[in-house]
């Protein structure tokens, strides 16, 4: 069986940093099924097929809170 890692859409921001201000993400939507293996920050694709940034050694659970529906569906 497939594992999956999860992953989050991402909205860019600017916060206040030390030294002016920082670029950033804002992380948004639903939880997402990556492939495996993804890196954090990698860029990769969801099942749903939303760009997503992954969250590597994070497992998806499909019966978890704030979950994509189609990604739970399809990586049960």
């Amino acid at each position: 069986m497939q594992t999956y890692g999860t992953g989050r859409e991402t909205t860019p921001v600017v916060v206040p940093g030390p030294d002016g201000d920082l670029a950033g993400e804002q992380l948004t939507g639903p939880v997402h099924a990556v492939p495996g293996g993804a890196a954090d920050l990698e860029l990769a694709t969801s099942l749903c097929n939303h760009e997503v940034r992954a969250v590597a050694g994070a497992p998806f659970d499909p019966s978890a809170d704030d979950v994509c529906a189609a990604c739970a569906e399809r990586a049960r």
